[in-house]
């Protein structure tokens, strides 16, 4: 996430600037910003490069052209701006800071880990540098050392939403929705407006099991974008899990249609034309969302189960195996395995199947007693 531009009083860039090279390079700068401002981030890259090329040697022009390639989409020129930037003020913490976001659109993540932890040196409390490194060792999966990155930015500065937000992600991905919610909570106290926190919020309900509270909170973040994919998707969830299948398929249609490489978007379409019953459609749509993201377990679940509600039981066995190759231990690809050996009559593979689920069920208390009631009925 880039930090929020600063317009550098023009008394200021006068006595850095004018003496120079006159008016022009302070008026192309200034109105580079104004237009990054704006959102116009084809006039503020113009005017950043000329005022580049009259004032070469300007770390803060450099610095500022280099998020506006960075908010372009340019993030391999956005390196270069930013890395004269640091060499033309090796003690500007921002600069190192807007370095490392570069870099981790380029997923270096090596490079921007050194830019982050230096800009950290610079300036310990620079709370957006804090939050962009939690941010980064989250995705990777560094989970406790993005919790003291993120911690200390909210510590530092307890209204900085998106280090809330932030952690509100990462409670939820290690399993713990009720922080998470709190923290999502917190952060769109202070940014309401906030998308990425409300969809948060509404991910974390899910995971609780608070799916009409979830709804609300993915419908809000589709009132704010009429656009924004991953709440149609959402709200499509919630509304299969609330026993709304019909209701379900329009959003998600409409999601597949605006974002056709969305793999959850097909998987969750597949799970509400098979909640209707139309499962030649539902297994065409998981088969898709598999080819999207081969290693999504839960797509080879709903695989399995359209095509052995459907009595397409060859077909389903060899759907749960493959899903079984990705993850060996899932429970429910062992007891779907079992139902389809039930429906086989081949008793002693379905025996097998459900009794490794069994044991690998933990203390999914409504899963196992799922399982117990199919290994009661193998005769």
């Amino acid at each position: 996430m880039l930090r929020s531009l600063r317009l550098i009083p023009i008394a200021f860039v006068a006595t850095t600037l004018l003496a120079s090279c006159g008016n022009k390079a302070l008026d192309h700068y200034n109105l580079g910003i104004d237009a990054l401002e704006r959102g116009d981030t084809s006039a503020a890259l113009t005017h950043f490069e000329s005022a580049a090329r009259a004032r070469p040697s300007d770390p803060d022009i450099r610095i500022d052209y280099g998020v506006a390639l960075l908010r372009a989409g340019r993030p391999e020129r956005a390196v270069t701006e930013l890395e004269a930037a640091t060499s033309l003020a090796p003690d500007n913490a921002t600069a190192h800071l807007d370095l490392a976001e570069a870099y981790k659109a380029m997923k270096d993540y090596s490079h921007a880990r050194t830019e982050y932890e230096r800009a950290l040196r610079l300036s310990p409390d620079l709370v957006e540098a804090a939050s962009g490194y939690g941010e980064m060792l989250m995705q990777q999966g560094h989970y406790d050392e993005a919790v003291r990155q993120l911690l200390h930015a909210v510590d530092v500065k307890p209204t900085f939403a998106l280090a809330q937000f932030h952690l509100g992600w990462l409670y939820l991905k290690t399993g713990r929705p009720i922080e998470s919610s709190h923290y999502f909570q917190r952060g769109i106290q202070d940014d309401a407006r906030s998308n990425y926190g409300r969809r948060g919020l509404g991910e974390s309900y899910l995971a609780r099991g608070l799916n009409t509270d979830a709804l609300g909170e993915f419908q809000k973040a589709l009132g704010a974008d009429s656009t924004d994919v991953d709440a149609m998707v959402g709200i499509g969830t919630c509304e299969i899990r609330l026993g709304q299948p019909a209701a379900a398929e329009p959003v998600l249609r409409r999601a597949v249609n605006r974002a056709p490489n969305h793999a959850l978007a097909h998987r969750e379409l597949g799970a509400a034309l098979g909640a209707r019953g139309q499962y030649v459609e539902a297994v065409s749509q998981y088969r898709f969302a598999i080819q999207l993201e081969p290693g999504d377990v839960e797509s080879y679940v709903g695989l399995g189960t359209a095509l052995e509600t459907a009595g397409e039981l060859p077909d389903a066995e060899d759907a749960l195996k493959a899903g079984l190759e990705q993850a060996p231990r899932d429970p429910r690809l062992h007891y779907r395995l079992g139902l389809v050996y039930l429906d086989m009559k081949d008793t002693g593979r379905a025996r097998t199947f459900l009794e490794t689920a069994l044991d690998e069920c933990g203390d999914n208390a409504p899963l196992r007693a799922t399982i117990r009631a199919a290994l009661d009925s193998v005769k």
